[in-house]
């Protein structure tokens, strides 16, 4: 590996191993989980999960409609400003506006993890670059850090979504490229798909309520909603940024060679920060 790709790699290792967003967004509003958990109605949290999957289905049906796959830098400012009008929005409205403010943060963030995957060289109208997209939301839902081994929450999700992520992948690649020859039907690749949504929701639907619950601690409305959104925003570019380096270093060099650097990077750093 040169030097250029070494120090794009620590830099994604950075990215990935970095304070998890749940700590980030209760540092910004000054409160804790438990608190905003006791101000969150069962209600809302069933209502969140609904929106949490309505808008990843959203997120998978509009990829390669808003984006040309021309490689260009990434507009993450542009993303990241109508991140924080959504949550001001959500935020001047209270509960009743989360129907409404998580499909469509959903959507602007999928928008820019296509964006950030395209201006790492990947081709987003593939759709296994396009459910590479959507796996982005599977990380962040674990607020611990903590390895043996030197291991890492991103590996282990990766790891968790790799045989759905295969199977709907080889499933949406047949349909792409001839119904009729390569014998699948389109309902057995929405099955797929559905699945593969169903476990990143599980994931990204955790993040989701842990949002919500520090929006409803302090006193709800749209400096909070912008702020809070913000963050979210930025963590899961960064998600992404790091995701598509490590990708794009793995169609290089193997993903265990890359997979080795990456701990070896990563042990390196906690020695450094000890």
């Amino acid at each position: 590996m040169n030097d250029k790709d070494l120090q794009d790699l620590e830099h994604a290792v950075r990215l990935l191993t970095a304070t998890p967003v749940l700590i980030r967004m209760s540092n910004a509003v000054g409160s804790t989980l438990e608190a905003g958990m006791k101000k969150l109605p069962g209600k809302v949290r069933d209502g969140i999960q609904d929106a949490t999957h309505k808008g990843l289905t959203k997120a998978m049906e509009w990829t390669g409609k808003s984006l040309d796959g021309q490689v260009r830098d990434a507009s993450t400012r542009s993303h990241l400003l109508a991140a924080a009008t959504s949550g001001a929005i959500g935020g001047f409205f209270g509960f009743a506006g989360l129907a409404v403010e998580i499909p469509a943060t959903t959507l602007l963030m999928m928008r820019s993890i296509l964006d950030i995957a395209r201006s790492e060289g990947h081709d987003i109208a593939d759709p296994a670059i396009q459910l590479e997209c959507l796996s982005v939301f599977s990380h962040g839902s674990s607020s611990s850090q903590a390895d043996d081994a030197v291991d890492t929450s991103y590996y282990a999700a990766r790891v968790a979504l790799a045989e759905t992520m295969a199977e709907t992948a080889k499933a949406l690649s047949k349909i792409a490229a001839d119904k009729a020859a390569q014998g699948i039907s389109a309902s057995t690749a929405g099955q797929w798909l559905a699945r593969f949504i169903d476990a990143v929701a599980s994931r990204f639907g955790v993040v989701i309520t842990e949002k919500a619950a520090l929006q409803a601690a302090p006193l709800l409305g749209a400096l909070t909603g912008a702020t809070i959104n913000s963050l979210f925003m930025d963590f899961y570019q960064d998600v992404a940024r790091g995701h598509f380096t490590v990708l794009r270093l793995e169609a290089a060099y193997g993903q265990d060679a890359v997979k080795a650097e990456f701990k070896a990077l990563h042990a390196k750093l906690i020695g450094a920060s000890a």
